[in-house]
Parts: C-alpha cells; sequence; structure tokens
C-alpha cells in the first residue's frame, strides 16, 4: 500500500500544478442560487443553503470526480526489476484500462475536487482536492472471493473548508455479492488520508463459471461546523472479472479480458525452453504459443493426454529415437503440449531438434535441426531432446501450475512466454 500512496502523490502533484484552487477575491453578495441555472464544467453542483455555515459569498457546492492520466503514472512508476510480481497493484495505479490491470490484478485511480463558487460561477471561494485509488489482486484461495482495498488522501484545501468526505459505497454485478464495505474516509488536514476494505464472493458451483463485475457508487461531502452539504453521487463500474470452479481444488477468479500465459524459463527449464522458443521462431504457419497464435488448453484425463503425446512421439511409421549419447536420460518434449488443442500431432509430421548448450548458455541459435528442417515452417509440431527431468517439469509440473493460477479453462486461449 505504501508504494501505492506513493505513486497516487506523484501524480497528484502533476495535476495540482496546474489545477490549485486559489481564495477567490470577489466580495459580490450571493444571488439565489436556484434562480440559475448551475455551472457548467465543474462536476455535479448543489445550491449552497443560506446562512449554514458555509464561506461567505459560496453560492455553489460543486463536487467533480474525474481519471488521472496515464502518461505521469507510467513515468513515475518503478522501474520493473527482474522477479518483480506483474500482478502488483503498484505498476497499475494511474494508469487507464486496459492498461491499469492483469489477469490477476487491477487498480483504478481517479482524482478528486470539491469546490465553493460564488454566484457569478466563476469565482472560486474555496475548495479541496484529492485522490482515490482502488486496488486488488486476485488470489488463489479456497473461495471464489477477493478483497479490494480502498484509499483516498486529501491533496490541497482551502481554510475555509473545515473537512470533507469520501463515502464508496459498492455493488456487485452478477453472480457475486459484497460481504463488507462501504468504506468512508472524512478528511481534515492536507495529506491525511482513509480507507478500508471491500470484499466480494461469488457462489460458483462445480463446473460452471460466472462473468461478474463490482459497481462503484461514490458520494463526496463538504462538512461544515453546522451540517452537511447535499452530496454528488457518482457510478462507475470495476474491471469484468470471471469466476469459476472449472480448474484445480477449489474456485477461484481471474480478469478473463488479459490472456493467459505459461512462463518457461531458461535459467529453470533449459533445453525445454529452447525447443519452444525454437518451435515459436521458425514453425511459423501453426499456432505456437504466441500472442498472435495462442494456444488452447484441452481438458482431458492424464490418460487421453498421454494417448496424444504418444501419438507424437511412439506411435507410426517416424518414432521418435532417444538417444542417450546425445541428452542423458533422452525423452522426447513435444510442441505444441499435448494438453492443448493443437497438441496430439502425428509424429511424422514434426521437426526433430537438438537444443545445445554452448558455454554454459542455452540458446535457439545452437539448435541443431536432426529431420524435417526443409520444412519447418509449415510444420505443426517439434519433437525435442530433452532430459526426462526438465521434459516433465516444464512441459507437466509449470503447464500444470499456470493452468491452476490463471485458471486456464477448457478452450480457453493462452501464450506460452519464454523470458
Amino acid at each position: 500500500m505504501k508504494r501505492v500512496r506513493q505513486l497516487l502523490a506523484a501524480i497528484a502533484s502533476l495535476a495540482l500544478t496546474a489545477a490549485l484552487l486559489a481564495l477567490g477575491t470577489s466580495q459580490a453578495a450571493a444571488a439565489p442560487a436556484t434562480a440559475r441555472p448551475a455551472p457548467h464544467g465543474q462536476g455535479t453542483c448543489k445550491p449552497v443553503p443560506p446562512g449554514k455555515g458555509a464561506p461567505k459569498d459560496a453560492a455553489w457546492a460543486c463536487y467533480k470526480i474525474s481519471s488521472r492520466s496515464p502518461a505521469p503514472a507510467r513515468a513515475l512508476a518503478p522501474a520493473p526489476r527482474d522477479g518483480d510480481d506483474p500482478n502488483s497493484p503498484d505498476s497499475l495505479c494511474g494508469k487507464q484500462p486496459p492498461d491499469n490491470s492483469t489477469r490477476l490484478a487491477y487498480c483504478m485511480t481517479k482524482g478528486l475536487r470539491w469546490t465553493y463558487l460564488s454566484s457569478d460561477q466563476k469565482t472560486v471561494i474555496g475548495g479541496a482536492e484529492g485522490d482515490l485509488a482502488i486496488y486488488s489482486r486476485l488470489k488463489d484461495t479456497p473461495k471464489a472471493n477477493w478483497t479490494e482495498s480502498a484509499v483516498a488522501i486529501l491533496r490541497s484545501k482551502t481554510d475555509n473548508i473545515p473537512a470533507v468526505e469520501v463515502a464508496l459505497l459498492p455493488t456487485c454485478i452478477g453472480q457475486c455479492a459484497v460481504t463488507s464495505g462501504p468504506v468512508v474516509a472524512k478528511l481534515e488536514k492536507v495529506g491525511g488520508e482513509g480507507g478500508g476494505s471491500i470484499t466480494y464472493s461469488s457462489s460458483v458451483s462445480k463446473g460452471t463459471q460466472a462473468l461478474v463485475r463490482p459497481q462503484y457508487h461514490l458520494e463526496l461531502d463538504i462538512l461544515l461546523p453546522s451540517e452537511r452539504l447535499p452530496s454528488v453521487n457518482t457510478d462507475w463500474l470495476g474491471p469484468q472479472i470471471r469466476c469459476d470452479d472449472m480448474v484445480g481444488q477449489w474456485p477461484g477468479c481471474v480478469i478473463p479480458e488479459h490472456m493467459a500465459n505459461v512462463t518457461i524459463r531458461k535459467s529453470l527449464y533449459r533445453a525445454a525452453a529452447v525447443t519452444y522458443e525454437w518451435a515459436q521462431k521458425n514453425l511459423t504457419t501453426f499456432s505456437m504459443g504466441t500472442e498472435a497464435k495462442p494456444l488452447h488448453r484441452k481438458e482431458a484425463t492424464e490418460k487421453e493426454i498421454e494417448r496424444r503425446r504418444d501419438i507424437t512421439c511412439n506411435l507410426g511409421p517416424d518414432k521418435f529415437v532417444r538417444d542417450n549419447s546425445l541428452v542423458p536420460d533422452d525423452s522426447c518434449d513435444e510442441f505444441p503440449f499435448a494438453a492443448s488443442q493443437e497438441g496430439g500431432n502425428a509424429g511424422s509430421l514434426c521437426v526433430d531438434i537438438l537444443p545445445q548448450q554452448v558455454g554454459g548458455v542455452w540458446d535457439v541459435k545452437n539448435v541443431k535441426v536432426l529431420r524435417n528442417g526443409a520444412n519447418a515452417a509449415n510444420a505443426p509440431c517439434v519433437r525435442s531432446h530433452v532430459t526426462r527431468a526438465d521434459n516433465v517439469a516444464a512441459g507437466r509440473d509449470e503447464f500444470g501450475a499456470a493452468v491452476r493460477s490463471d485458471r486456464i479453462i477448457d478452450n480457453e486461449p493462452f501464450q506460452v512466454i519464454i523470458p
């Protein structure tokens, strides 16, 4: 949360340079606000009740909510470091959709402004500005629920406003419910903050899924010593979220707008990772798990997947020839995965390769093509000499873990990323 607050502060400092509220100097008497149309371009405005403790000459109380520009956020966000969590809300706050979310996290930021205007609808009598951030990470838990954090921060305030208030009242659209909330923050001092958490839950049953969406109802108030002025009601939608009980041991939720991915690191999976990367760069006609040509998960039993793997490696006239002199404990690592819709190809159609480590480095430029190299661009699959340990760890364990963490359901597209 600390990094989110720091980011909000940096974003707001740029916005406030141009929008800092100054105490008005007009001494004109306040005409009855109800006799004239409400001010334009100031958000939602309400007449100020006379004699109720508002600043002298204040005729209108106006409230406005805005989206922060993504450009300052990108410039001020911390530079990504190897190993950083890509689903951390810290790097998402201040950006606009779809850049303000990933498959497993999101952050929304709003600029808040309270303004007193005179009867001429132009002269500023007093005001305040602040920010609101709502962020969440969709964690893998035994239930289809998630929790948002909401933080409101006061950035500037004139002395004639004692306090402002932010009330966030959430609902959930679809097969879901809000189980905690709302969040109310009273802000009295510049730099002060307040907030809380909101928890949502979806009641999906085994083998089903549901598309749900948070909806936010925001009320802003200027608090006077004697009474609260009328508030403005503003509503907007959060990201669309898919909750399901179709993957793994328990239900969970993701943001389906973002494609799932399986990350296979060369530092961990060596020849197996090089095999998949080589296929993506050389087998260019068919889908090989790139963003433009993703793979699609195939829901099947382990026995069915093993049969599809056998079709590629062990059956037909062109069986894969294991050679322990080339690779210790040699195995046939097939790609696309047998657990994808694109897998299970006849081995006679595949290109056979041998990834090699040169100078301690695994790289596609060191791959040796052993068979069907002339037809690589149009081949639907590759078979590779990979140790059994790396084969199982990358193609089964890592892929299986990604299926659970990114909740990749049957026939859903996913990308294979080789860092």
